[in-house]
């Protein structure tokens, strides 16, 4: 409800009063009534409006110079790279990838083979393969008991585990069974029994290793290893290893590497024989746009004997990857053990034998490169090779030829090489050839006079493979030569084998995806060259079959 002004006015006369009433106490009013001449009625008067229109300050258009004093503040800001995707492009189509693969065959002299593997994985927390692979090939009947065969396995693990970890678990076993053909095959007859020798080894060994550089830019591991090996006359052999290794990289570039491995071996046939070493590797390598330089050193221990070896490599890029010069000098302890041994040569009698470190001191110079369509390496070297392993002829009573270890010192002068190109698309060639010139440690003594037992001056393995069809059908050659090898004969004298020349030719094709074929052709010249005195080489063979892939 709203009140009008008279009323207003009525009410502001009666309090006016009033006031006045209280202000003088004592006063009386005359008379009680109140009489109310006029209503007030307040007007303003008429006013010119005065209009003030607002103006701009006049522009300052002089220049200043100005100074901003911003503090620095870096921020430490985490980003995943930017990925780079093609627009408006298809994808290619991805090959189809096969985990495992089988192969089976026989051929001419009686062979057989079978090789098969599979790789598994689970994720990003498991891998791991196993392989399989027997080989046997008997040729008894053009020469008595000139066979072998050999069976090889292995399953390999790789577990990775939460904190950059991962661990690498190994299971591998070899069983290779060899005959002593080596007698006078028109006077002498044995049976397959008497001439056996078999090599059994298990294989164990382990890895605990970061899957990634960590982020303070350090790598490590720790492998440990063991294996026992048993033949055929219970002569054994145990070897344990293992290796502690740690690298830190410094600006992501330089690379310090410490490596210690202790390595154990224990040999027992009529007596027991150990070889232990205790290695200690320091190196730190540089790494440049133009050179890298490594500098480090081998300290190695073997019966409370030290021995210090440099470990020393720099490499010039003369012209990028294409031109590369290097030299170095390095030098080792190396353990020659019945495994070693044997491996190279399956004939040997170890009985009698004592297995020695041979000391290596080696210096290198020399050239390689990579232009893409072509990789190279050559080198010349000089190395100082004392109590090396030789492989001199030894006559049993029975008249088979065995071979027993003989060690002596040389000065070996080494020219070496090594090709792999691409002349054309889908062919790869490779090439390598090895010259060494042995002089003994006696001045003026020549390998002519005193024969460099069981081992060749000159070797060289040639290969080409060529894939057609769409990669459904491949060709390969190959081809293996040496030089001819110093042994003593029954009569005491030095002579020669005859050279090697083992030309092979093979190929195969997939009728499917899956199945395929295969067809081997060695030795197509037939060179039945003595690697050990009386024990010639299998002549022509033919290997073929199948092969699988899923």
């Amino acid at each position: 409800m709203l009140f009008k002004p008279k009323y207003l006015l009525a009410a502001f006369a009666f309090f006016s009063l009033a006031q006045a009433a209280f202000a003088q106490p004592g006063k009386d009013l005359e008379g009680d009534n109140v009489t109310v001449v006029k209503a007030f009625d307040a007007q303003l008067l008429e006013a010119n409006k005065i209009n003030v229109p607002p103006t701009l300050p006049a522009l300052d258009t002089s220049t200043q110079k100005q100074t901003y004093n911003v503090p620095p503040h870096p921020s430490n800001i985490k980003y995943d790279p930017p990925k780079l995707r093609p627009l408006g492009m298809k994808s290619a189509p991805k090959e189809k990838a096969f985990n495992g693969f089988a192969k089976l065959g026989g051929g001419v002299p009686t062979a057989l083979y079978g090789e098969g593997g599979y790789f598994f994985k689970s994720g990003d927390k498991f891998d791991g393969k196993v392989w399989l692979k027997h080989h046997q090939i008997s040729a008894d009947k053009a020469i008595e008991n000139q066979k072998f065969r050999a069976t090889e396995g292995l399953v390999s693990t790789n577990i990775f585990l939460p904190n950059n970890l991962a661990t690498q678990v190994n299971i591998g076993y070899t069983y290779d069974r060899i005959q002593f053909y080596g007698y006078d095959h028109d006077s002498l007859e044995f049976s397959p029994e008497r001439t056996r020798q078999d090599y059994k080894i298990l294989d164990l060994g382990a890895r605990l290793y970061n899957s990634r550089r960590t982020d303070a830019d350090f790598n490590f591991s720790v492998t440990p290893k063991f294996y026992l090996l048993n033949d055929f006359y219970s002569n054994k052999e145990s070897h344990f290893e293992i290796g502690l290794s740690a690298t830190k990289w410094f600006n992501e570039q330089h690379a310090l590497r410490i490596n210690v491995r202790p390595d154990l071996t224990s040999f027992e046939d009529t007596i027991s024989q150990k070889l232990n070493n205790i290695y200690l590797q320091p190196t730190f390598t540089l790494h440049f746009d133009f050179m890298q330089l490594k500098l480090g050193a081998n300290f190695v221990n073997n019966r409370d004997e030290f021995s210090i070896f440099p470990d020393a490599e720099v490499t010039l890029r003369v012209w990028g990857d294409g031109i590369q010069a290097f030299a170095g000098i390095t030098g080792d302890l190396r353990k020659n053990t019945y495994r070693s041994l044997s491996e190279y040569n399956p004939f040997i009698q170890i009985r009698g034998s004592k297995l020695r470190n041979t000391r290596w001191d080696n210096y290198y110079g020399g050239v390689k490169g990579n232009f893409g369509w072509i990789e190279y390496n050559g080198q010349v070297g000089y190395s100082k090779a004392s109590d090396l392993a030789l492989y001199q002829t030894l006559f049993t009573q029975e008249g088979i030829t065995r071979f027993t270890i003989l060690y002596d010192t040389l000065k070996i002068f080494n020219l070496q090489g090594t090709i792999k190109f691409s002349p054309i698309k889908n062919l790869t060639v490779t090439g390598t050839l090895s010259q060494n010139v042995f002089e003994f440690k006696t001045p003026g003594t020549s390998a002519n006079k005193l024969g460099v037992w069981g081992l060749p001056e000159i070797e060289g393995n040639f290969g080409a493979v060529y894939s057609l069809l769409e990669n459904k059908a491949t060709l390969k050659a190959s081809l293996h030569m040496a030089d001819r090898i110093s042994y003593l004969n029954e009569a005491g004298d030095r002579e020669k084998s005859k050279t090697l020349l083992d030309l092979s030719f093979g190929g195969s094709y997939y009728f499917t995806k899956n199945i395929g074929a295969f067809l081997d052709i060695n030795n197509l010249l037939n060179n039945k060259r003595e690697r050990w005195y009386r024990y010639p080489t299998i002549g022509t063979n033919i290997l073929g079959g199948i092969v699988a892939r899923f």
